[in-house]
């Protein structure tokens, strides 16, 4: 496809996009199954319900795109970088995330069950009512980052910098804290998750 296009409904699956670079391209409920996307960089991009299903992305990179209401089960992004994206009700839970890295952007309403982010830096991400159940988060960098309402039931912050982070409306009680880095407001606010009385 070339770029500064909109494309509806087209079906890119097993197809060849290796390296290839895309600016202001649309695609609204396309399918890329199985394709193969190592190295393709995008740049202020739109994917709308877009079918990334077992797609391989190794590599790729993505500046100021947005990926809304998309599917990433079973594809592979090791070493993919996200910069200031939009990703609002994407699902990447059952993806390879290994060594992909994210900077800024928006992640509100994502869905992220069960992924390993030991480690992250995700500073500043927006992650508002995402989904984070049984996440592995030890020693991520969470600080600035916007986590109101955030879905964390058995999530790991162990050793994770939380300092900073907006934290409201989280079930506190079910997450696992051990040694994490927390400012005084949340110190509050888990004390008073446990049962306790602040004054």
């Amino acid at each position: 496809p070339k770029n500064r296009q909109e494309y509806r409904n087209l079906d890119c699956s097993e197809l060849d996009f290796t390296d290839r670079s895309l600016e202001q391209a649309r695609f609204i409920r396309c399918r890329f199954k199985g394709a193969s996307m190592q190295g393709i960089h995008t740049a202020h991009c739109f994917f709308e319900e877009c079918d990334f299903t077992f797609a391989r992305l190794n590599d790729s990179f993505h500046q100021s795109s947005a990926f809304l209401s998309c599917e990433f089960h079973g594809a592979s992004l090791f070493a993919a970088g996200f910069e200031q994206c939009k990703c609002t009700g994407t699902t990447f839970a059952g993806a390879d995330l290994t060594a992909c890295t994210i900077k800024g952007g928006d992640y509100s309403f994502t869905i992220l069950n069960d992924c390993d982010f030991h480690g992250w830096d995700l500073r500043g991400i927006k992650l508002e009512h995402a989904f984070l159940q049984n996440c592995n988060l030890k020693k991520a960098d969470l600080r600035e980052a916007n986590l109101r309402h955030a879905v964390l039931t058995g999530a790991h912050l162990e050793q994770a910098d939380l300092r900073g982070a907006d934290i409201s409306g989280v079930d506190l009680q079910s997450i696992h804290f051990k040694n994490t880095r927390i400012d005084l407001p949340q110190a509050m606010l888990i004390a008073e998750a446990a049962g306790c009385i602040c004054r």
